[in-house]
């Protein structure tokens, strides 16, 4: 909740009109566009409308800071739920996250950008599970704007951009990547190095579902090096079955497709059911590629 939101929350519980509650301090047009979010009110001018209204000044930024955790909270809660729909291809969990964040209480520029982020993972998911997917390009740019306007790799640009690199053609990825790589490959941040080794894994994963094998072992070493943390497992045992099926590609040899097979039984083993079964798809579909050539 906004500064504007919980001044007209305060203003109509005490029945008064904007031209009432603002009195002099402002004017009313100015006051309305601040209870919008349009406008913003300077620190001063705050205190003397709270003054003005009988408004306890404590108790108001106490209330502000106690829904602003709360819908922090429920951004949180939104998050991994997204996170477990796109998991388990469930686009019908997804809309209902995005019928949530529409009735909540964010500011409005807010919701427009949390609604876009999840109709991001909903046409991510629409590319494997139509068979006449047709491609929401207006929405595709929409999402590249959202990422391209954050001026630097932060952890929300690494992150949205690990999300929706599939509405990027191959070359363009190899760009950004080379890029990422230039300014993030000393960083000492884990959570910068789960993004970077993220996108690195969906790369390649592409590359090979477009037949391009040459050049991977470069973006395998960088994940190699780096550290065996408990956050990268994941990422580090899928960049593994990359690894192994290229060389199963290229030197044809059944010992290869046998490591894979065990990292994705591992997968099984510890409930990770629906990436273990998508990991063995897609090693099914490497090893037909193998016996086709």
């Amino acid at each position: 909740m906004t500064i504007g939101e919980l001044l007209k929350e305060e203003r109509l519980a005490k029945s008064k009109t904007q031209k009432e509650w603002a009195g002099n301090i402002i004017s009313t047009s100015y006051y309305a566009n601040v209870e919008k979010n349009k406008h913003r009110i300077t620190a001063e001018d705050l205190l003397v409308l709270l003054h003005l209204n009988h408004i306890d000044s404590s108790n108001f930024f106490q209330r502000l800071e106690n829904k602003q955790d709360l819908i922090h909270e429920q951004e949180k809660n939104w998050g991994y739920l997204a996170t477990n729909a796109v998991y388990h291809h469930d686009i019908a969990a997804l809309k209902q996250i995005i019928q949530s964040i529409k009735d909540s209480e964010l500011p409005q520029d807010k919701k427009a950008a949390d609604v876009l982020e999840v109709e991001g993972m909903i046409e991510t998911l629409r590319v494997n599970l139509e068979k006449n997917y047709q491609p929401n390009i207006k929405l595709q740019q929409k999402l590249k704007e959202r990422i391209f306007n954050i001026p630097n790799f932060t952890k929300l640009k690494l992150q949205l951009y690990c999300d929706f690199m599939d509405f990027y053609d191959l070359e363009a990825n190899k760009q950004i990547i080379k890029q990422i790589i230039k300014e993030k490959a000393n960083t000492a941040d884990n959570q910068i190095m789960l993004a970077v080794s993220a996108i690195i894994n969906n790369f390649i994963s592409s590359s090979m579902s477009q037949n391009h094998y040459d050049g991977l072992d470069y973006y395998i070493t960088l994940v190699d090096q780096m550290p065996q943390l408990p956050e990268l497992y994941l990422i580090k045992s899928s960049i593994a079955v990359h690894k192994y099926l290229i060389d199963y590609h290229f030197h044809k040899d059944e010992k290869y497709l046998d490591y894979c097979w065990k990292i994705a039984a591992g997968y099984r083993l510890t409930g990770m059911k629906d990436f273990g079964e998508d990991v063995a798809t897609f090693i099914e579909q490497e090893k037909k590629k193998v016996a086709d050539n």
